[in-house]
């Protein structure tokens, strides 16, 4: 799904204490061919030019219209999200989370402006805290909900005050938006935005529908870039766009939300040749098939025989050509309070007799009940889930369903139309993606089993005080039993079908130096990165 949508509902169906609930997400870098074309030193200067499926969108980053990757560049966060899940100190060099839980105080890092020159303070950060914090727009995000008072302390320190205990709210302030902070400055009288004005590495030069470009911010308080300049292109089309990394013309591809790659691109990079090279990460998300309860799909049954028939391994090879893994869990076992594996069996015997005990006579290739046809209307986006082929995976679920009685319709839209039809309740199965860290586990729980939620795997509203319970727990021990105990409501109701772990999949020219797979898919991380 376009990273032009929020995140819940900002990427793909898509879509979290030491410091709070880490999400670790421990990342593999393979070389998918001999030697290391990326070895050396890098050096300074140039300009890396990254392959981009659609245009940046307005850079406002309190708004869902955004690129996260792009965003990531120019605005930074309070607290960042480091490998295995580590918080680490960004704009604050420390904080303190009071005995109650019921208030965070953030030191300021000293000495940061904001590209314009504008100072980075306590009352910036208020100001950018009171543009998204209790907004009906952001209700999904529990942050802001417990946010109930931002006080400036002095220039260097602020303080949040919250409801209640929030353990997850640190990791949440480390995500691409609303959380980043943009200058008071850039903002015009009327409060409307007029220009992407941050304190990161990268400075904004210009976003059009061809593209963006960003510079180096050589009044950077951390690390800064190597690289003089960053070229962001737009070419919709992967295919395209591998080409275009082949030839030159780009040096970076890759991602969930930057330019993905499909698993038949991936096999070919794999192969080696054409001055490129993949690189392939660990799964940090799973792909599922969710089920909405208003419908035919209302039926446990029917949910109990979809999971059955479908066979998990055979779909993960035909669907990503071996770049994943099957699924067990809501979660990858990477993510904290992931639970235990749960079992899913292929078994269509098992399917048809769970459908012929519920009513459900079959006829050939299909099944009524009570007169009424056993059909499942089956939305899928256009892009879906990193899949080779999404209308092709469709139907290869489709294909296993229809063994087993079971019909669907295929409706194939585009993004817009997907979260229209998922709005007015015009479906029954739907892949989805869970939104990986630093979204996991908390605020994926809460997109996608909250009643209420825009895009919702299995939503009844029994889940919320289970989501909630959750969430808001303060003892590991508890928080651990707590997500068990959601996990086990939703494998009892059958809400949903675990496919796979999907691979990440990025790939760079052989004359790039210093890249690696980012932390996380929303993370622009090239401040090492280099040119030859």
């Amino acid at each position: 799904m376009s990273p032009s949508l929020r995140r819940p509902r900002a990427g793909r169906f898509r879509s979290l204490t030491a410091a709070l609930t880490a999400t670790a997400a421990v990342f593999t870098l393979t070389a998918c061919q001999s030697g290391d074309p990326q070895a050396g030193a890098p050096k300074a200067g140039g300009t890396l030019r990254i392959g981009l499926a659609s245009e940046s969108g307005a850079l406002d980053p309190h708004t869902f219209s955004a690129n996260f990757l792009v965003l990531d560049g120019v605005f930074d966060a309070l607290v960042g999200y480091g490998p295995n899940g580590k918080l680490r100190p960004e704009l604050a060099e420390s904080w303190t989370v009071a005995p109650d839980g019921k208030s965070v105080e953030f030191d300021l890092r000293d000495g940061v402006t904001f590209h314009d020159g504008t100072a980075f303070d306590a009352k910036a950060v208020k100001w950018n805290f009171d543009r998204w914090v209790g907004q009906k727009d952001f209700a999904f995000f529990r942050a802001s909900k417990v946010i109930n008072g931002v006080e400036v302390i002095d220039p260097d320190t602020v303080k949040l005050k919250l409801s209640e205990p929030y353990d997850p709210l640190l990791q949440e302030l480390s995500i691409a938006r609303p959380v980043r902070f943009l200058s008071p400055a850039s903002v015009g009288a009327d409060g409307k935005f007029s220009a992407p004005v941050g304190t990161g590495p990268w400075k904004f030069v210009s976003n059009s529908a061809t593209g963006a470009v960003l510079q180096r911010n050589d009044a950077y308080w951390g690390k800064k870039p190597l690289l003089d300049r960053l070229e962001f292109k737009v070419i919709p089309d992967s295919q395209s766009r591998l080409a275009a990394l082949r030839n030159g013309e780009l040096d970076v591809i890759g991602g969930a939300y930057l330019a993905p790659i499909t698993p038949v691109e991936a096999k070919s990079l794999s192969k080696g040749g054409g001055g490129a090279r993949l690189l392939t990460g660990e799964p940090d998300v799973t792909v599922m098939l969710g089920f909405n309860p208003k419908g035919p799909a209302g039926d446990k049954a029917v949910r109990e025989a979809v999971g059955k028939a479908l066979d998990r391994k055979a779909l993960i090879e035909a669907l990503y050509l071996g770049y994943g893994e099957p699924a067990s869990r809501f979660f990858p076992p990477a993510v904290p309070d992931s639970g235990t594996d749960q079992t899913f069996t292929f078994d269509k015997a098992a399917a048809e007799k769970a459908l012929d005990a519920a009513g459900y006579k079959r006829s050939g290739d299909t099944r009524s009940k009570d007169g009424k046809p056993l059909r499942l209307r089956f939305l899928v986006s256009a892009n879906a889930n990193g899949m080779q082929d999404a209308r092709g995976s469709a139907e290869a679920v489709a294909g296993a369903l229809k063994e087993v009685g079971i019909g669907t319709d295929i409706v194939f839209v585009d993004d817009t139309a997907y979260y229209e039809d998922k709005a007015a309740g015009k479906w029954d199965i739907a892949f989805f993606e869970t939104y990986g860290a630093p979204y996991d586990p908390s605020s994926t729980a809460v997109a996608f089993l909250a009643e209420g939620a825009e895009s919702p795997v299995f939503a009844t509203g029994a889940y919320d005080r289970l989501v909630d319970a959750a969430l808001f727990a303060r003892d590991p021990k508890d928080r651990k039993a707590k997500y068990q105990a959601l996990y086990d409501a939703l494998y009892a109701d059958a809400g949903y079908v675990p496919i796979a772990y999907r691979t990440r999949l990025w790939a760079v020219r052989d004359t790039v130096t210093g890249f690696a797979i980012p932390t996380t898919e929303y993370d622009l991380e090239l401040n090492g990165v280099g040119l030859r």
